[in-house]
């Protein structure tokens, strides 16, 4: 319950994993049975639209696997922040801000139909990427400036 953001991450993403997993058993298990009805013509078949029953759930998934991307990199830069690596303060500082930037979104993460996500999600990936080259840029820095590995 509650706000994603308030939920510990790992558990939240294993829970959004589950939601995929759902998704994908509940199709093999629908696909299974119209098959096994296949082989038996003269039996009542599945005569569904495929799309009408899984289409919603697949945008969903989809929107899942966004969340578990995003919210693996929060996690990722957090661990990296608990290291309380010295030089990269201001580098953190522009990660948190991000995240509550994007915690002030008011929408409802799980909603998939809210393509406000979709263009939100793509900007905080883009920042991402931009705090990732910087982060590259400060760990080749701190090896230029190792003068011995004894």
């Amino acid at each position: 319950g509650g706000s994603l953001w308030e939920q510990p991450t790992l558990a939240l993403i294993a829970r959004l994993r589950s939601s995929i997993d759902c998704n994908r058993q509940y199709q093999e298990q629908y696909r299974a049975v119209r098959d096994a009805l296949a082989e038996n013509p003269s039996s009542k078949q599945f005569d569904f639209n495929e799309n009408a029953i899984f289409g919603k759930f697949d945008l969903f998934c989809r929107r899942v696997e966004k969340l578990i991307d995003m919210f693996s990199t929060v996690e990722q830069f957090t661990t990296l922040s608990d290291k309380k690596l010295e030089g990269l303060e201001g580098l953190m500082a522009s990660f948190f801000a991000l995240v509550a930037d994007f915690k002030r979104k008011p929408y409802d993460l799980l909603d998939f139909q809210m393509n406000q996500f979709d263009r939100d999600y793509l900007e905080f990936n883009a920042n991402i990427h931009e705090l990732e080259s910087s982060l590259q840029g400060f760990i080749n820095q701190s090896f230029e400036h190792i003068t011995s590995t004894e």
